[in-house]
């Protein structure tokens, strides 16, 4: 028996009363079929239990809102016994093989241990009081095909009170029972599921010895339990119990993350077309050597020919319909977690991320990087998963080649702290820039081999090329443009300024939430109404164009919000999933202010988050 890996936390901070555990790579290989049951959420019961629950992909344990210390570990055999710990369980739990801290409103985990190959291990969860906070120790070792059932080994307070003994008919004001019945029979739910998965024989008992606790306990916890609906009525008469838990209606159930299974290589179709794997192309709006180039007349994929919106219509009318245009060009997440593109005019999902919402997406040389809350992942064109880092994302850039992203890891915790890395798309290398990691920093552009940071909090900002000392600049860049280095700043007397590379430094009159078109070339801002884009050319940002959008356009942008999809077609999704035309999207094009509709396979879902494709602006090597 030896520990094999470990991990530690020593600034565990849980929400909402709840230590959670999750998988790091749901999406990752296929492990052992449990009932669906066990899955998150397919039980409406009180999270947490007692002490501490698992299932398929996630624990979960009873914690304060404080900070905590926590240990991983990961043995190849079970471990000597912990007695000196005031609460102990011991549960079986299915994962394919890689897991870490989360957090209940902070999607997947920041940092992961991995435990091993994917199927059933047993977890002995241990918790104590510590000197702030609480202790907690999970140690994993690899389960056999027939589980046993979970275990209480150490309570430091009963399952049940003597109050709630003493009346175990009360209820809430809402009607619901009581907090200590609640627990009880959230452990006593996890217990019989994973007994079923074991073909236990279960009895009044046998469920007493289990849960560390008495016969008539379990007996009034066994009469809330089917008073509450989440056991089926059953015979109490002495002996073996056939008991059958209730799932939550399918309607309030969240959808729990499921792996991709699917042959190695291949993504799948939306509809019955199969689909050979061929690299992501650069799609009909592409030039020469991936050149953007505005749209050719007569050509044979293209309907740029569009009506045009004069006037922007009252919100719920209809004028006539857009004629429909070309799909996205680099792809979209959808709200699932699919990664969907188009091969050979079919949309085929390359990849999934389940259970993570995607905050941004775009394209590269070596696939699609997706960032979430905190991680970062690259599918590449194969539709192979690679994830690039944990503890980063949010936002991030791509150099103008598509080689590089500059990402911030970050940790929060009674010492925050922020680390800019500069990372090797074609083999996930990085580079880090030297710098107090206790500054808050975030990352503007990528331009020329150099990466530009906000630091200080966004007060200053500084130029950083790998291998060197960072140099301090003399404005707060908010924007840097990769193809160009036209740069976005602003300073106490001028809310924005445009840096042009030569040094020139231009007042703009702007919005101050202007950021610049793919290029450098001009200015814009959102309006959210009527809604529209708002276009100025830095010789004369005093006179904009104002290009009308259709009603309902979504003109946030935040995830799931427009993308340029080059520097003369601006991508613009619905606001509530559908705008007047009754479309999710609409490709508008700059230079005649025409609009074309696009449509979406239902894997878009409500929002998607479009793809930002890669692209060169003509007359910018």
């Amino acid at each position: 028996m030896a520990l094999l890996r470990a991990f530690e936390d020593r600034e565990y901070w849980p929400e909402y009363g709840t230590f959670l555990l999750r998988e790091a790579d749901p999406w990752g290989p296929a492990r052992v079929r449990v009932d669906e049951l066990l899955r998150e959420y397919a039980v409406k019961t009180q999270p947490c239990g007692s002490i501490a629950r698992a299932g398929d992909g996630w624990v979960d344990g009873r914690a304060s809102d404080r900070y905590h210390e926590v240990r991983l570990e990961s043995h190849d055999a079970p471990p000597p016994g912990d007695d000196d710990w005031a609460d102990v369980v011991e549960t079986p739990f299915a994962t394919s093989g890689t897991v870490g801290l989360a957090m209940v409103t902070g999607g997947s985990p920041r940092d992961s241990l991995r435990l091993g190959e994917p199927g059933l291990y047993r977890l002995r969860f241990c918790r104590r009081p510590a000197d702030e906070g609480d202790s907690y120790l999970l140690r994993f070792w690899p389960e056999s095909a027939s589980p046993e059932p979970p275990r209480w080994i150490a309570r430091s307070s009963p399952l049940l009170s003597e109050d709630d003994l003493a009346q175990p008919a009360l209820r809430t004001r809402g009607g619901g029972p009581s907090a200590g019945f609640r627990y009880a029979t959230s452990d006593l739910l996890s217990l019989l599921l994973w007994a079923r998965e074991g073909a236990a024989t279960v009895t009044v008992d046998w469920l007493a010895d289990r849960l560390l606790s008495t016969p008539d306990a379990v007996r009034a916890i066994l009469r809330h339990a089917v008073d509450d609906g989440l056991l089926a009525p059953f015979d109490s008469a002495d002996g073996p119990l056939a008991l059958v838990v209730q799932p939550t209606p399918r309607a309030a159930r969240q959808s729990p993350p499921q792996p991709v299974r699917r042959p190695a290589g291949l993504g799948r179709p939306l509809g019955t077309v199969a689909v050979a794997p061929s690299d992501v192309g650069a799609g009909p709006h592409a030039g020469p050597d991936d050149t953007v180039r505005p749209p050719q007349a007569g050509g044979p994929t293209m309907a740029w020919v569009a009506t045009k919106i004069r006037q922007p219509p009252e919100r719920g009318t209809r004028s006539s319909a857009p004629p429909s245009g070309p799909p996205p060009r680099a792809g979209f997440v959808g709200s699932g977690g699919e990664l969907v593109v188009w091969r050979d005019d079919t949309p085929v999902v390359l990849a999934r991320w389940p259970g993570v919402q995607v905050t941004q997406a775009m394209q590269s040389r070596h696939g699609t990087v997706l960032l979430a809350s905190t991680r970062t992942a690259l599918v590449r064109p194969d539709g192979e998963f690679v994830l690039l880092g944990t503890s980063m994302g949010w936002r991030a850039v791509l150099d103008a080649a598509g080689d590089r992203l500059a990402v911030v890891e970050f940790h929060v915790g009674r010492r925050s702290r922020d680390r800019l890395h500069l990372v090797d798309l074609a083999d996930g290398s990085r580079q880090s820039m030297p710098w107090n990691e206790a500054d808050n920093l975030s990352v503007v552009g990528i331009h020329d081999g150099a990466v530009y940071a906000r630091v200080d909090g966004g007060a200053a900002s500084v130029r950083w090329v790998p291998g060197e000392e960072p140099e301090p600049l003399p404005h707060a860049l908010r924007q840097v443009d990769p193809y160009s280095g036209v740069a976005l700043a602003r300073d106490r007397s001028h809310p924005t300024l445009l840096i042009r590379p030569d040094g020139e430094v231009v007042p703009l009159p702007v919005d101050p939430a202007a950021a610049l078109v793919p290029g450098g070339r001009q200015v814009y801002s959102w309006v959210y109404a009527p809604p529209s884009l708002r276009l100025h050319d830095p010789a004369h940002p005093d006179r904009p164009r104002v290009l009308p959008l259709p009603g309902g356009s979504a003109t946030s942008p935040v995830p799931g919000g427009p993308v340029w999809e080059s520097p003369e077609h601006v991508l613009v999704p619905a606001d509530h999933g559908r705008n007047e035309f009754g479309l999710p999207l609409v490709r508008l094009h700059l230079r005649s202010g025409l609009v074309e509709g696009v449509a979406l396979p239902p894997e878009a879902g409500y929002r998607p988050v479009l793809v930002q494709p890669l692209h060169r602006p003509a007359g910018h090597g």
